[in-house]
């Protein structure tokens, strides 16, 4: 034990360091546990008939997205209530490029109300991955 405290005074850097990792990694797997793999949202999409909500830009919704999709840029969200009222009491699932603002786009849509909002992690790149179709317009 006096060998662990010694490390730790003489190396406290890389000690910080490692605590500050590991509590990303935890903060990470607790927030990505509500979201949905590419496969699990086709699912949902076919059986639940989910809509999948786009959270990046018009510009990017436009190169290509999710067969439909409804482009709901994140600066737009708090419209989310009025634009997905018909969509109500369905599952949505929050896409964006990468799957690492989705998460925080689906904690808001639950909190406007949207009590089934799940991300799909890995966002689009993991959905093109799994070649899965994607539509432009």
């Amino acid at each position: 034990m006096e060998q662990l405290s010694e490390f730790v005074i003489n190396h406290w850097i890389l000690v910080t360091a490692f605590c500050a990792v590991l509590g990303i990694l935890i903060a990470n797997l607790l927030s990505g546990s509500s979201g949905v793999s590419p496969q699990e949202a086709v699912m949902l999409m076919n059986r639940s008939e989910a809509v999948v909500v786009d959270i990046r830009s018009a510009d990017d919704f436009a190169k290509g997205h999710i067969i439909a999709a409804v482009s709901l840029p994140q600066a737009d969200l708090d419209k989310a209530p009025d634009k997905l009222r018909k969509h109500s009491g369905k599952p949505v699932l929050v896409c964006c490029a990468t799957g690492t603002t989705s998460g925080n786009a689906a904690r808001q849509l639950r909190e406007n109300g949207f009590e089934d909002a799940r991300s799909i992690r890995g966002g689009l790149a993991a959905w093109r991955q799994e070649n899965l179709p994607v539509a432009s317009s």
